[in-house]
Parts: structure tokens; C-alpha cells; sequence
């Protein structure tokens, strides 16, 4: 492999891995259960939706 291949490659994974890395940390600090349209809203809560499969 050439030199400028190697450099893309090296550039692309730090920007690949890099996103995952920020996307991880991003919803380790915001859990899906307190972000959204929906996420501190009543009748988004486990136990109402919980009643709701039983209905």
C-alpha cells in the first residue's frame, strides 16, 4: 500500500471509531429513558406502558 492509502485509512478509522467513541459516551451521559420527544412524559413510563401490553 502507498503512503496516502495508509494516511486515509489511519484518517477514516480515527474518524469511524472516533464517532462511535462520542456516540457512546453521548448516550452513557443521556440514556434513551430521560432524551426525546417522549422521554419525561407520563404516559411514556414502564409501568403505564406495562399495564397497557396486559390490557
Amino acid at each position: 500500500m502507498s503512503g496516502i492509502a495508509i494516511m486515509m485509512m489511519v484518517l477514516f478509522m480515527v474518524v469511524i471509531w472516533g464517532g462511535f467513541i462520542a456516540s457512546a459516551l453521548h448516550l452513557r451521559n443521556h440514556p434513551d429513558d430521560s432524551s426525546g420527544a417522549l422521554g419525561t412524559a407520563d404516559h411514556s413510563r414502564d409501568e403505564r406502558l406495562a399495564a397497557q401490553e396486559l390490557s
